[in-house]
């Protein structure tokens, strides 16, 4: 079930497929790469969050032989070194035409950037333009002249191969001299990055070399302005949304049911109580904005007791992982676990179905919560067992689930692989504020101690002993010029203190932010382990119970004809027998009707909206914040500016 034939390369995805996939485990306290990620004790999560310890984009998922090192004739066989350096040495005039248009300074070298905007225009998918920056660019913010021609090969390479081939340097000096030329075609959308000063008029006429290598600009200048027809597959026409935004279910039907649901969320905020109990258990504040109870103390083990009593309830719903345990946690790690425990509890307690459940409440309000615990026994049964589907409810269900379900499972592995790196990225950006914070400091410390030196070095200023033992000024006067330098560095050091504390005020958005990514990458994980639980749960043994009840009537038919003494004994604890089975097998199937109708919801209501919500909401925000941020910051070089107008030259 969920698992049919799929559309690309005629294969089928299977759940064991879909288990050992790279990086996809069935724990769902695992980290979606788990494959890329150092188990507890042996090098950790260290002081991050657990599920942002992945490998960086360069070093995810290709191999890093280096065009370096197929020249050096490590890999790649006589005959594909010799191609390989003759395409560095010697390579076609485009792709010299096009570095020498891009390297504008002569510098030898373009920007990662360009290169980008560059092989975009190839069409390629993203995650192929992806490899291929990272084959050539080897963690590097640039591509020298031989790295950016092996750029250009590797995508004349994918275009000529079909989508399960692998692009790798090793195949592409395999497969020179006969190597098709790339086949460019700017865009004109206007979604498009911005395009350098200059267009790239590809080193001739679009008559001669351009025209013949498939490369179209128009008479308008930059990657934006040139021409192209939408790829199949990337088309947004019918893609579920209104153009006011509103919230479809992927069927096409509207589900009033989530309009606006984001604008009424339920905050629930986790703070770590510095008291220690005992040993090592920490303890964390619980507070709803919804529920008037107040603040409650909850321990990790409360978190793991509510994920245990949910997952049992509701198997087939979306529901989030926790954050790992550990032994003598740091600050840091504990500060990632709080994160992670915050996106848990509110991703439960804003799902349509599972926030009115009882447990959570009580989670969420209850101050004497060990003491429930003890004495209150909470059912575990599943929700399939108490809520019945009416005849409406099951003709929703569309008849193609199990496909529409294999396409969001297809996906899952490059969606989270690509979150992952969004997430490290995010951190990597965040940590370099943090370092620019500090350095802006350190630089208006500097500023002003070179600020107060000036006086004392000053030949005109510093002050002397005559042999009477007065002190005396050099030459009877201050040193106007020394006090008005003086005074212009202070008011750079006071900006620079500005500036660290605009920097602070960014790490805050990009902490925001990236808890943002991980929401949304939370979802995404739910969706997968929820595709794990249901491989694992929902089987049953209705085929077998119809068995039974076939050999059963079978042998009460023999009973009949054979009308031996006490038959009707014997009869009846068959009849009895197959009763029950019969019941039994009347549940199961209801049961399979409904975790049909929960995975609809699932897939159709919560993640569809959510998705999208969170996605867009999310870097909305964030867009309004940086603006915001950089006119702060202009504000604050401006003020300088005029106040370092007096500043005086001599």
């Amino acid at each position: 079930m969920f698992n049919a034939p799929r559309r690309m390369g005629g294969g089928s995805l299977s759940s064991s497929a879909f288990l050992t996939s790279p990086g996809l485990s069935s724990s769902g306290y695992n980290d979606p790469l788990a494959s890329t990620v150092p188990a507890p004790g042996a090098g950790g999560f260290g002081d991050v969050d657990p599920w942002s310890a992945v490998p960086s984009p360069a070093r995810s998922g290709t191999p890093r032989a280096s065009v370096d090192e197929i020249r050096d004739g490590i890999s790649g066989g006589s005959a594909g070194r010799e191609g390989l350096n003759g395409l560095i040495n010697d390579p076609p005039a485009i792709y010299v035409s096009l570095f020498d248009q891009i390297d504008t300074s002569s510098a030898g070298h373009v920007s990662l950037a360009s290169v980008q905007r560059l092989l975009t225009t190839s069409r390629l998918p993203a995650l192929t333009v992806e490899k291929i920056i990272n084959l050539t660019s080897r963690d590097k913010s640039a591509l020298a002249r031989q790295e950016f021609f092996c750029a250009l090969a590797l995508v004349a390479l994918a275009q000529s191969s079909s989508e399960d081939d692998e692009i790798s340097i090793e195949r592409l000096s395999a497969s020179i001299p006969n190597l098709p030329l790339p086949d460019l075609k700017p865009s004109t959308s206007h979604n498009t990055l911005s395009a350098p000063p200059t267009g790239y008029d590809l080193g001739g006429s679009p008559s001669s070399s351009s025209a013949s290598h498939g490369l179209t600009p128009s008479a308008s200048t930059g990657f934006n302005a040139w021409d192209t027809t939408p790829r199949s597959g990337n088309q947004h026409a019918s893609s579920g949304y209104s153009a006011n935004g509103s919230a479809f279910r992927s069927d096409g039907v509207l589900d009033e049911s989530q309009l606006g649901y984001w604008k009424d969320l339920e905050q629930v905020e986790v703070a770590l109580i510095p008291e220690k109990e005992g040993w090592f258990l920490q303890k964390y504040r619980v507070e709803s904005d919804k529920r008037s109870s107040g603040p409650v103390s909850r321990r990790y083990s409360d978190f793991v007791w509510l994920l245990d009593c949910l997952i049992k309830r509701y198997p087939f719903r979306l529901l989030p992982s926790l954050p790992p345990k550990r032994i003598g946690p740091d600050a840091s790690f504990l500060e990632a676990r709080r994160k992670a425990l915050k996106r848990f509890i509110n991703f439960v307690v804003n799902h349509p179905v599972i926030k009115d459940d009882g447990a959570l409440n009580v989670f969420l309000t209850e101050g004497a919560f060990e003491s429930w615990r003890k004495r209150t026994k909470v059912s575990t049964d599943e929700e399939s067992h108490s809520k019945k589907l009416n005849t409406a409810q099951e003709m929703a269900i569309p008849s193609d689930l199990d496909e529409k379900l294999g396409i969001l499972r297809d996906n899952l592995p490059s969606i989270l692989t690509s979150y992952q790196k969004l997430v490290l990225l995010s951190e990597k950006s965040l940590n370099r504020l943090i370092n620019h914070s500090a350095d802006s400091s350190r630089l208006s410390l500097s500023v002003q101690a070179i600020g107060e030196s000036l006086n004392k070095s000053c030949f005109r200023c510093t002050n002397s002993t005559d042999e009477h033992g007065t002190i005396t000024n050099g030459n009877g006067s201050s040193c106007s010029l020394c006090k008005g330098v003086s005074k212009g560095l202070e008011d750079v050091g006071e900006t620079w203190i500005r500036i660290a504390e605009e920097t602070e005020r960014r790490v805050t958005i990009i902490t925001s932010h990236i808890e943002s990514l991980k929401s949304t990458r939370d979802l995404y994980l739910s969706f997968r382990d929820l595709f794990i639980r249901h491989d694992k749960l929902s089987k049953d043994n209705v085929d077998g119970l119809r068995k039974k009840v076939e050999s059963r009537n079978k042998k009460i038919a023999q009973l009949k004809n054979a009308g031996k003494s006490g038959w009707e004994i014997e009869v009846d604890k068959l009849v009895a027998a197959n009763d029950q089975d019969n019941s039994s097998i009347t549940s199961l199937l209801s049961r399979r009707v409904f975790t049909k109708a929960c995975m609809w919801h699932e897939l159709s209501v919560v993640h569809h909206s959510r998705q999208a919500a969170q996605t867009t909401l999310g870097w909305k925000d964030f867009t309004n914040d940086q603006i915001e941020g950089i006119k702060r910051l202009e504000g604050v070089w401006e003020g300088l500016k005029d106040r370092l107008e007096g500043m005086p030259v001599e």
